[in-house]
């Protein structure tokens, strides 16, 4: 059996349906914004295949990787050009398009990390009803 044969087999010995003009197609498919799953979909294999190639085939991970931010790249032009007015687009599908294909740069959550020390001198349910409402009038008056 050669390499080329060896490097062809699937889990369980079947070949595999990889190819490496894969790489081109992602890349391609998804710069207008489409995901990895309507790729899946266009070459009639499952989503989960799409993972195991890019887990399985370097060159076909750094396709994904290239893919991914170039689908990134398209949902930020589609929020540009809502926000300057140069095209009417739907708000909640460029947020959701954004938060999926770009989430390191427009997620909501923000992880905060404190480091040093806290120290509680007493227990909310330790203080007086007259304490909680001056940290409460407190926090008002801040604009909290």
């Amino acid at each position: 059996m050669t390499t080329e044969t060896k490097s062809r087999k699937g889990i369980g010995g079947r070949p595999t349906k990889y190819d490496p003009k894969y790489c081109d197609m992602i890349v391609e498919h998804m710069k207008q914004g489409a995901s990895m799953t309507s790729f899946a979909a266009e070459i009639d294999v499952a989503r989960s295949t799409i993972t195991e190639w890019a887990d399985n085939y370097p060159e076909f991970s750094a396709s994904v990787k290239r893919a991914k931010a170039k689908c990134a790249a398209w949902w930020e032009l589609q929020a540009r050009m809502g926000a300057t007015g140069e095209m009417q687009v739907n708000p909640t599908l460029v947020i959701f398009g954004l938060k999926n294909m770009a989430a390191e740069d427009w997620r909501d959550k923000q992880e905060v990390s404190h480091s040093g020390r806290l120290t509680i001198e007493k227990s909310v349910s330790d203080m007086t009803d007259e304490e909680l409402m001056a940290i409460i009038n407190e926090h008002e008056g801040r604009g909290c």
